[in-house]
């Protein structure tokens, strides 16, 4: 008896931790807060249920199902019962989600449409000896990445090109948000590219005194800055890191001409 109250214990912590990790990913690609994406776990587990046994399977406050419940309703996760008591039950996952999977998809192709456009453009570039020693440099740390953005900002005459994900728009936006102002009084222009989104609106709403944004519905996993269409900065950030200090993060820096206008095509589009 006493091994078998243990096993049932196993299973069920197994189960539990599988679940967590389950949350916590649906979190983090579908941009869900903790609470809706513990329901809608919940959900998916018994099938349909009322706001109190939700609470119950959920671990969320029974003041706070029916505002989550609302808000997965709208993002057609989750589907209201007619019925008396008010029952919920959650949309297929392969339907709900299918247009996430899209939206990744679409991601991973156009990121490796920019990897063998920029190998291709490498090899020939390599093969016509075009690319002189110095054009490219890389640079290793957030330290010392973020002080060569700096750099390139504080020289910048006419304008300046962004393309960004959340992380690296948290990122910019604390760093250089006051060194913005002095660049719009000498008159450059700043064009910032970012994904939808709701985790950032206030620094889009403050930055669009100083700058042109554009929204987009996919997020590269990189930071591509140009200054007056000479240079450009494209850096890999660690996620969900907002430190000052990481010293995974890499990026190159280049004036290379035909380099530059190769991504500036693929990432840049115009205003």
């Amino acid at each position: 008896m006493v091994v078998f109250s243990g096993m049932l214990r196993g299973t069920r912590e197994v189960h539990q931790t599988r679940l967590n990790n389950i949350w916590q990913k649906l979190c983090e690609y579908l941009g869900l807060s903790e609470y809706e994406a513990k329901v809608y776990i919940a959900l998916i587990e018994s099938g349909h249920a009322n706001a109190r046994t939700l609470s119950i399977i959920s671990g969320v406050p029974r003041t706070k199902v029916y505002s989550v419940l609302k808000k997965l309703i709208d993002i057609n996760l989750v589907i209201e019962i007619p019925e008396e008591p008010r029952k919920f039950a959650p949309t297929p996952p392969g339907t709900a989600l299918k247009s996430y999977l899209k939206s990744y998809q679409s991601l991973v192709e156009n990121l490796v449409s920019v990897v063998t456009s920029l190998e291709e453009t490498f090899r020939k570039t390599k093969d016509e000896e075009k690319l002189q020693r110095g054009e490219i440099w890389t640079i290793k740390g957030r330290q010392e990445i973020l002080k060569k953005i700096r750099e390139m900002l504080s020289r910048t005459k006419n304008s300046i090109d962004l393309v960004t994900n959340e992380n690296g728009l948290i990122l910019v936006y604390k760093e250089f948000y006051r060194l913005f102002d002095e660049l719009e009084e000498r008159s450059v222009k700043i064009f910032i590219t970012a994904p939808n989104g709701t985790n950032y609106e206030h620094m889009l709403s403050e930055l669009r005194y100083t700058c042109t944004i554009k929204r987009t519905n996919f997020e590269l996993p990189m930071i591509f800055i140009c200054v007056d269409q000479q240079q450009f900065l494209l850096a890999s950030l660690q996620p969900n890191s907002y430190e000052i200090s990481s010293e995974n993060d890499r990026a190159i820096f280049s004036n290379d001409p035909v380099l530059l206008g190769l991504i500036r095509t693929l990432l840049i589009k115009e205003y």
